[in-house]
């Protein structure tokens, strides 16, 4: 293996660790089972490698997280035995070579431990283990579940009842944002089809959401969320900043908020700042809530390190019929897009071969085509 060289970049979140690295660093984290999302935000940011903490690939349960970030040729190690380094090499120079970890230090070398490199045929190997143990995680993530469920169903309706109705969003149809699998490509297909101007919809971003969102011109008119994750120059673009506190009323976004010298409003749910944002539509009267890269299946919340779903289970029941899922709506286009493409490209053929034009009729081409 050739050796890797560059600047580290350590941070105990991964979605605020993509925000700060720049391009051609080596992330370090702290990751349990990457998630793609997670592996995505790297990808974007061109890093040379991703040195984890954990372990990125555990075959507990099936996910593409490592897979994705191998395919687009960046090495995933994790560091053995399992350290506690990252703040110490945060922002020096460091190299791997050989599934070694060296920091280089006054034009010297100092061994830091072995690696643990992933490839595809291991990494096929771990996929396979998640398969086969898909029962028994499945069973536990759905008793879990339904065990948060109970507990959560009390604090849930404590919440709601002390939460009072308003009218911003009355009558409206309302596009929630959240940073799930695939959720750029979601959203390029939502602004390219759905989106026009004039239309009576509320843009609201889930945190970092609110970063593509306005990387593509599509400026929220609510953020909602811990604001860990949102850049500054995002927060403030003029949204109204709505900060998610939990149950017990602990909000540590606040304290970035007035960092920023800006003010906002604070809304007391359960679970995650997803459920929290469907919440908010409810009581605020939206017509009909459109759901963008929610997390909706195990492989999600157990990337996320969430042991099961019993809030998001309760406040879907709660939205009912009001909510419409947009997850995966790009593959749609994808599928039409690659249709047409082959029409156009028999259409092609048809016109440049003699005999085909003789043996089929325009009438019958258009049914083709239909």
């Amino acid at each position: 293996m050739d050796k890797i060289q560059g600047k580290a970049h350590f941070h105990e979140k991964t979605k605020i660790l993509a925000n700060q690295i720049e391009k051609k660093q080596i992330a370090v984290i702290d990751h349990e089972d990457i998630d793609p999302i997670a592996a995505e935000s790297l990808i974007k940011k061109n890093v040379k490698a991703v040195i984890n903490l954990k372990r990125s690939m555990s075959g507990e349960f099936f996910h593409e997280g490592v897979k994705r970030l191998l395919e687009q040729n960046i090495k995933v190690f994790d560091i053995h035995p399992n350290s506690d380094i990252g703040k110490w090499i945060h922002g020096r120079e460091i190299e791997i070579n050989h599934n070694y970890l060296f920091v280089i230090y006054s034009q010297k070398k100092y061994d830091v431990g072995p690696l643990k490199e992933y490839n595809m045929p291991f990494v096929r190997l771990l996929e396979e283990k998640g398969k086969k143990n898909l029962p028994i995680t499945f069973e536990k993530f759905s008793s879990n579940s339904i065990s948060y469920a109970e507990k959560d169903l009390i604090q849930l309706l404590e919440c709601w009842k002390k939460w009072e109705h308003g009218s911003a969003l009355q009558g409206k149809d309302v596009l929630i944002v959240i940073r799930g699998t695939d959720y750029e490509k979601d959203l390029d297909c939502v602004k390219k089809y759905f989106i026009r101007n004039g239309n009576n919809i509320s843009l609201i971003a889930v945190d970092g959401a609110a970063n593509e969102m306005l990387h593509k011109d599509m400026h929220p008119d609510y953020i909602i969320g811990d604001m860990d994750s949102v850049s500054s120059k995002v927060l403030q673009c003029g949204a109204k900043l709505i900060v998610h506190q939990g149950a017990k009323g602990h909000s540590p976004g606040m304290q970035r908020v007035k960092d920023h010298q800006l003010s906002a409003n604070t809304v007391t749910f359960i679970g995650l700042s997803e459920d929290a944002a469907i919440a908010f539509a409810l009581k605020e009267g939206a017509k009909k809530i459109y759901l963008l890269g929610g997390h909706r299946d195990m492989e999600e919340y157990l990337s996320k390190g969430r042991k099961g779903m019993g809030s998001s289970l309760l406040i879907k029941m709660l939205a009912g019929s009001k909510i419409i899922d947009l997850k995966g709506i790009h593959h749609l286009y994808d599928n039409s897009r690659k249709s047409q493409s082959l029409f156009w490209h028999f259409r092609k053929i048809y016109h440049s071969l003699p005999f085909l034009r003789g043996s089929k009729s325009e009438k019958e081409m258009r049914e083709m085509k239909a």
